[in-house]
């Protein structure tokens, strides 16, 4: 059970760690409208799409921000506590840094193990409903604006061009509409005044054109290419286009087309696929053998009998000249070869297979391994933000974001820098998603050493006497 000072210091990191948790998702989010604000802005979104893009992606990083939130929390309670002297009245009354720890400890693991179940069983769905929404949205057609002086092309086998807009943004003048909705012939229609509006259902766009002409340009039958085009031309005092914008409507795309993406999957399923993908890869090196075998086998016969006559065979001599005096049979020549341009297709074909499915291995064992690195996180940079705040004995958003931040981009490097080593196929999955907590674990552990018997982070004394006694070597007279 918890005892009171458990209870007060969860009760003062309560706060700090909602607040550090909305920054740090604050953060992320604006990197991520950052990164795509060229497939959102100019398609005239609903702002409930854009809102629900941004709300799926803030919950795809809980894992990747909880830990971020979490050092920097600790680093702050701590700090804190050890600026107010409240620290150092726990320890004069007998009670360590460590038991002091008890309760983010306590919360640490239970964070853990919430962010593996939310990796392991709420990420994927969320994944595959965010990831179904970017690609639509990616894929939507610009929103219709038709601009002064420059062609709109947005209307498919439509060029729209004008000179000028009125105020009400309504009224067009001198316009030129070239219509390409035929393969075989050119329409272009000009008109000093028109007026362009949607229709009520907001499905069709509907331009009225008054004082105009039509030019319709048509090859002339049976004849050459450059032989001259008959046009007919129209005069007119109103014209009227009706325009499908059926291609501006922004269509859903059925999500189980995402399904087969590694980041959908939860730990039970990506160990199945693992476990499938080596019984494939394992089948093709098998299969490959018996082919190979079953090439060579006349050979191999060949060989053996050979090697059965070579005893009641008499030696004989052969001689360079006998061999190329004989009849070399084509037939037989053009066989082998063909056998052996066979085998050689075959094992390429082969190892580009085995290769595509070692690849796939080694995503579903990087996303495994993913699911609990970035949990274990959680008390890892737990450790090193409470020992930090601690020794350093500074509270608030000043010293401590500094530590936070300096230890967070160093997990981030070494996290990025293992997931890039493992897909290449130059470390383990395992070691490379690993290698973040492998690095750091160990200055926790320093830290926590350090913080708990009160001794200097870094004894400058010692420096300070190897750098004199260098000093004085380098000055000693030769």
């Amino acid at each position: 059970m918890l005892k009171k000072l458990d209870k007060v210091v969860i009760r003062s990191y309560i706060l700090p760690l909602v607040v550090t948790y909305l920054l740090t998702t604050f953060i992320f989010v604006m990197q991520f409208l950052w990164k795509y604000i060229d497939d959102i802005v100019g398609k005239g979104l609903e702002l409930r799409l854009i809102l629900q893009l941004v709300g799926l992606f803030a919950i795809i990083i809980l894992p990747m921000a909880l830990p971020l939130a979490i050092l920097l929390a600790s680093t702050m309670v701590i700090g804190n506590l050890a600026e107010s002297n409240e620290l150092t009245a726990y320890k004069a009354s007998g009670i360590s840094l460590l038991r002091v720890m008890y309760g983010l400890i306590f919360s640490a693991i239970l964070m853990a193990a919430a962010a593996f179940y939310f990796s392991n069983r709420i990420s994927p769905y969320v994944n595959l409903k965010f990831y179904a929404l970017l690609y639509d949205i990616r894929k939507q057609k610009p929103a219709l604006d038709i601009a002064e002086g420059v062609f709109y092309r947005g209307i498919s086998n439509f060029a729209i061009k004008v000179k000028k807009k009125g105020s009400d943004n309504k009224t067009l003048y001198d316009i030129i509409v070239y219509d390409h909705t035929q393969s075989n012939n050119n329409t272009i229609v000009t008109a000093k005044k028109g007026v362009v509006f949607l229709s009520n259902t907001g499905q069709y766009l509907i331009l009225n054109l008054y004082d105009g002409s039509q030019y319709q340009f048509q090859p002339m039958i049976n004849k050459s290419e450059d032989s001259p085009k008959e046009m007919t031309c129209l005069s007119f005092k109103k014209w009227q286009k009706i325009f499908d914008l059926k291609e501006f409507k922004m269509e859903r795309t059925d999500e189980s087309l995402f399904r087969s993406n590694y980041v959908m999957y939860n730990v039970g399923q990506l160990q199945f696929l693992k476990d499938s993908m080596q019984n494939e890869i394992n089948e093709a090196e098998s299969r490959l053998n018996q082919d190979i075998k079953q090439i060579f086998i006349p050979f191999k016969e060949k060989y053996i009998e050979a090697e059965e006559k070579k005893d009641t065979i008499k030696h004989k001599t052969i001689s360079i000249d006998s061999i190329f005096k004989g009849s070399i049979d084509v037939r037989g020549t053009t066989m082998a070869l063909s056998l052996i341009n066979g085998a050689i297709s075959n094992i390429e074909n082969t190892n580009n297979d085995v290769k595509w499915k070692i690849d796939d291995k080694i995503l579903y064992l990087i996303e495994i391994y993913r699911k609990f690195s970035l949990s274990f996180a959680c008390i890892v940079l737990m450790l090193i933000g409470a020992v930090m705040g601690a020794i350093v004995r500074k509270g608030g958003f000043g010293v401590p974001v500094l530590i936070a931040v300096l230890y967070f981009v160093a997990f981030h490097f070494f996290n990025v820098i293992g997931e890039k080593l493992a897909k290449e196929g130059i470390l383990p999955a395992a070691v490379g998603m690993w290698l973040s907590t492998i690095v750091l674990l160990p200055a926790a552990i320093l830290l926590t050493y350090k913080a708990l018997n009160d001794s200097a982070l870094f004894q400058t004394e010692k420096f300070r006497r190897v750098f004199y006694i260098l000093k004085q070597k380098l000055n000693k007279p030769q």
